[in-house]
């Protein structure tokens, strides 16, 4: 949402998921090089085609770039590079428009899921997450110039457009559901179900619509509650952490290497996120936070062992979980200069039910009016069968005149 020039939304989208499928892909050029030289040249010549294709997207000249991974596609048998062909198609034809062809490639992505399990579950996930973003960048553009896309009085190319977008996030809830009743994707697959189903509620055309999509999101976030105790065993899907990937965890403090400096919980480290920068609020306290004089004793003396942090799970949108919710004040020179959009607010929610804001995006003047709205929220302490849990996730402020 920093920018709405063309194609640069999908490069942000397209990347979380490209790198993961891009390493295969070196990998193989590396490896045909001591192959027959036929497999070497298919392969190098993917690789060339791939690099013009990202060219020519870069310079918006999205039908030449579709028409070279297209060419990738069908000329190589590498499962890596189709995949990454794949993953660009998606968003070049969402920004060009062509539903058909995006929803076509998106078919082709969850029928193989079917047959091949594993690998091409992780690719359909992907396919879906990279459909999901695009979907968004495209209704955020609607904001920037001023149009509400849940407005039923739009001129008709706009309704038609958005006709199309609805008919292709319905058709993911329809694909996430019936994953979610395969034995070990209902976690995946429902939390891809609500990301959805959240998307398609903002772009309701009625308030009967709405009352539908309302209905379906409270359903699928009940079901995602409820298998929220597997998440240990199970795993996330890469693809589907992509935008959970950029929280920090305020829970997770630097390791210490001097005396006096803070010690943090070996559980704490390793939670996710851990990687990202720090948070701009305040520090909460962590279970590991000792005196630093039982840092220098002897392990073998050390009879009691810390807490372990409560596990910290990624839920998507925290919206509709708060007990009270406060609308932000529309800051004077964003008004001034006529700057509306969404900010999209990452926080967490830890075991008290405190929010904890880590970062935002969208229009530079709106974010710290959404930032401070978000820390007056608050919530009902958050566990799952009986365990105290922590929640990661964000939410969506929207700013009009």
């Amino acid at each position: 949402m920093r920018s709405f020039y063309p194609f640069r939304p999908y490069i942000h989208a397209i990347l979380p998921t490209i790198v993961l499928l891009i390493a295969p892909v070196f990998a193989v050029a590396q490896s045909t090089g001591s192959g027959p030289d036929a497999p070497s040249a298919n392969a190098n010549s993917a690789l060339d085609r791939i690099d013009r294709a990202r060219a020519l997207a870069a310079v918006h000249q999205l039908q030449a770039a579709a028409t070279e991974l297209e060419n990738v596609r069908v000329s190589t048998r590498d499962v890596a590079l189709r995949n990454v062909a794949t993953l660009m198609l998606l968003g070049i034809y969402l920004e060009d428009g062509n539903y058909g062809r995006s929803q076509s490639l998106l078919e082709e992505a969850f029928q193989t899921r079917a047959a091949q399990k594993d690998e091409s579950i992780r690719t359909y996930f992907a396919a879906a997450g990279q459909t999901v973003n695009g979907i968004r960048s495209h209704i955020a553009r609607y904001r920037s110039f001023g149009l509400n896309p849940s407005d039923g009085n739009l001129p008709p190319e706009a309704n038609t457009d958005l006709d199309r977008v609805r008919g292709l996030l319905e058709r993911v809830a329809a694909q996430a559901n019936e994953i979610s009743k395969e034995q070990g994707r209902s976690y995946d697959a429902v939390a891809l179900l609500e990301d959805v189903l959240g998307l398609r509620l903002s772009l309701a055309r009625s308030e009967d619509d709405r009352a539908k999509w309302q209905t379906e999101l409270l359903m699928a976030r009940e079901r995602m509650a409820s298998s929220q105790t597997q998440v240990a065993s199970l795993g996330r899907s890469p693809a589907l952490d992509a935008m959970t990937s950029r929280i920090p965890n305020p829970f997770a403090g630097p390791k210490t290497d001097s005396a006096g400096a803070q010690p943090t919980d070996s559980s704490a480290t390793a939670a996710p996120n851990s990687s990202q920068p720090a948070i701009n609020s305040s520090q909460p306290p962590t279970n590991g936070a000792q005196p630093a004089m039982n840092a220098a004793q002897p392990a073998s003396t050390q009879t009691t062992t810390p807490a372990a942090e409560p596990q910290l799970i990624s839920t998507g949108s925290l919206n509709g979980r708060e007990t009270k919710r406060v609308t932000p004040n529309y800051p004077s020179s964003a008004r001034t200069h006529n700057v509306t959009g969404t900010v999209r607010v990452f926080a967490i929610v830890d075991e008290n039910g405190k929010i904890w804001i880590t970062n935002s995006e969208g229009p530079m003047l709106l974010r710290q009016a959404a930032e401070d709205a978000a820390k007056a929220w608050t919530f009902a302490p958050p566990n799952v069968g009986g365990k105290p849990v922590r929640l990661a996730g964000y939410l969506d402020f929207e700013f009009k005149l």
